[in-house]
């Protein structure tokens, strides 16, 4: 009845996984099911917004680009937009990524090399 779990604070004995240079524990506040909806229902909740945006910027824009011409709903300009700004960010930290996973390698083959 007033038993305590070993490791806990009123124990006197320190709980090992709050030791500093201690593995991570195992409860890390949920699971990737749980983080995946969690990221699928703020996903849907931006689409909401923008298609919100989208009907209510409805209003017909000129858009020139590279000597070329047309109308487009401007919801639907800036959306467009918005994505090639959005492949442009991912190619930039992709390039990123790449180059350091190189160094990191490099880095890993010259310590096997030289020894620990």
């Amino acid at each position: 009845m007033g038993e305590e779990p070993l490791g806990s604070a009123s124990s006197g004995t320190p709980d090992p996984a709050s030791a500093p240079g201690a593995p991570a524990s195992t409860q890390t506040g949920g699971t990737r099911a749980a983080v995946i909806w969690t990221f699928t229902v703020v996903a849907v909740l931006v689409l909401i917004l923008l298609v919100i945006f989208m009907v209510q910027n409805q209003d017909r824009v000129n858009v020139y680009f590279l000597g070329f011409h047309g109308q487009l709903a401007l919801g639907v300009a800036m959306l467009i937009a918005a994505v090639g700004g959005a492949v442009v960010v991912s190619i930039v930290g992709a390039v990123r990524i790449i180059q350091l996973r190189a160094r990191a390698r490099t880095a890993n083959k010259a310590r096997t090399k030289n020894g620990p």
